[in-house]
């Protein structure tokens, strides 16, 4: 082997295998034999998936699993292989492509030439400008690569490495770019293992028992319907609120965003496993998933407008307050509640307004009585971005309202959750033109300001001038610095509790 890289590396323009003898075979017979063994072991289909999402782990652990994933390719012509992953030792946003001076990259097998056309094309895009040393050693490419010449043989390759700095806009642009470049005969390969929880990987919620297996098997089920679902927003929370390290989140991102804009068909979840079944050890362990997608590649399809924020429906009502218990619960608990909400909830309608929005999280019972019902409520007043995103940003920080503790996973059971929708603001001229009970109020004075909800006068029973002089405390003025020079916004919410 050794005597086979030097030959690449004075050649100048392969890419040498990284991790073969390590991750996988380095003989070419060995290296064959494996791979064609988890192939047997995969699904057939009528239809020849156009993308999957296949685990990048040594082949002791997740080659079966990855087998599953191409196993539907075998016998495909393909014209071209976009193959997408996570840059593990490099960090950036967007996409790294490989140097210029790389014409092929190597495996035991042989050498898949790099589609210089594509990447040239691609290489002008501001979304592809990453360091393209990010490729220098990095493994979770390079071990797709002979799974993709044992199904599509010698077909030329788009290697990307996508960088955890990559947003949901910025993967949004990615795959506007990539758009360009999919038709008939193009495939898309996605490399990215699941959860890694251990110590080692800095990530253990959950404790190292029996249980473990099984635990972080529904975990990366659920994570990965999001994807095969092809919800962009849903798999995206799920990952980032549970705090989840699955590796290849961004490139997933990019692909998701192609398929929701380019792509008519369907996904499937092939097979969800983890690393314990090989090693027999809850210490360390990976969550490993294959996902294939069937259908049709098309032309982008831009988003639809935006709607206007009106009045909730019974059911949106139910599905805003139901979202800030699943973000709570997957913040505190790392489980996969947000996943089960996206997968029963479509953001559309009201949802998918912008509209500013309080959490409210109330303390009940003897707790209440003992402490005081409130235990946190933070929000946003501007309509910023989207309900069902704006409702998981202010739960997660109501949680870690810096008024209280922050909130612990053995209180949500005996906590309620309360959601305020909020109106635009609007000036009034002064307090006469406040209602209360049916305006919140935001106050304003040399650079100070505080807001009060709507229900805050109803719950306390406070006359105007109280709340007016409980609001100047909060905003860290005098009590009477609302009587002279201060400016007042007003705006009505639509209140949602559990108890509903």
């Amino acid at each position: 082997m050794g005597v086979l890289m030097m030959g690449w590396n004075l050649h100048g323009e392969v890419r040498p295998p990284a991790v073969a003898g390590s991750f996988y075979p380095a003989d070419a017979a060995e290296l064959r034999a494996e791979v064609r063994r988890f192939l047997a072991a995969g699904p057939t289909s009528a239809q020849a998936p156009v993308a999957v999402i296949a685990p990048h782990a040594g082949y002791v652990f997740s080659g079966a699993t990855a087998g599953k994933a191409f196993a539907a390719l075998r016998g495909t012509k393909a014209s071209r292989v976009i193959l997408m992953g996570p840059s593990h030792r490099v960090g950036f946003g967007g996409g790294a492509l490989p140097a210029s001076g790389i014409k092929a990259f190597a495996t035991p097998l042989g050498e898949l030439p790099i589609d210089a056309q594509a990447v040239e094309k691609l290489r002008g895009k501001a979304g592809f400008a990453g360091p393209a040393r990010a490729h220098d050693g990095e493994h979770c490419l390079e071990v797709e690569l002979p799974f993709v010449q044992e199904t599509l043989g010698t077909v030329p390759i788009v290697p990307i490495l996508v960088g955890a700095q990559t947003d949901r806009q910025l993967a949004g642009a990615m795959a506007r770019d990539l758009a360009e470049l999919v038709g008939p005969g193009t495939v898309i390969v996605v490399s990215s293992d699941f959860t890694h929880h251990g110590p080692s990987y800095g990530y253990s919620p959950f404790g190292r028992d029996s249980t473990l297996p099984g635990r972080l098997e529904e975990l990366g089920r659920r994570t990965a319907e999001r994807a095969a679902a092809i919800d962009p927003r849903g798999f995206a929370a799920q990952v980032e609120v549970s705090e989840d390290t699955v590796c290849g989140v961004r490139p997933i991102g990019v692909l998701l965003e192609l398929l929701a804009h380019a792509f008519s068909g369907t996904g499937t979840v092939v097979d969800v496993t983890t690393s314990a079944k090989v090693s027999r050890s809850t210490d360390m362990v990976v969550t490993y998933a294959s996902i294939q997608f069937v259908g049709q590649w098309g032309a982008w399809r831009p988003e639809p407008p935006q709607p206007e924020l009106g009045t909730l429906t019974p059911e949106e009502r139910r599905a805003t307050v139901a979202l800030a218990r699943a973000t709570l619960q997957t913040y505190l608990g790392h489980g996969p509640e947000l996943a089960r909400w996206f997968g029963e909830h479509r953001a559309v309608g009201n949802l998918a307004a912008r509209s500013g929005v309080f959490v409210t999280i109330n303390n009940t019972g003897e707790r209440a009585v003992r402490e005081g019902r409130l235990r946190g409520c933070i929000g946003v007043i501007e309509a910023r971005e989207p309900l069902v995103d704006a409702v998981m940003h202010a739960a997660v920080s109501a949680a870690h309202d810096p008024r209280f503790p922050a909130l612990q996973p053995r209180e949500l059971a005996g906590v309620e959750v309360e959601v305020s929708v909020l109106s635009p603001m609007k000036h009034v001229p002064g307090p006469d033109a406040i209602v209360l009970g049916t305006h919140g109020v935001l106050l304003g004075k040399g650079g100070r300001s505080a807001v009060f909800l709507p229900q805050v006068a109803t719950e306390t029973g406070w006359d105007r001038d109280t709340f007016l002089s409980h609001l100047a405390e909060k905003a860290g003025l005098p009590a009477d610095a609302w009587r002279r020079g201060a400016t007042f916004q007003v705006f009505t919410a639509q209140v949602i509790e559990e108890k509903e």
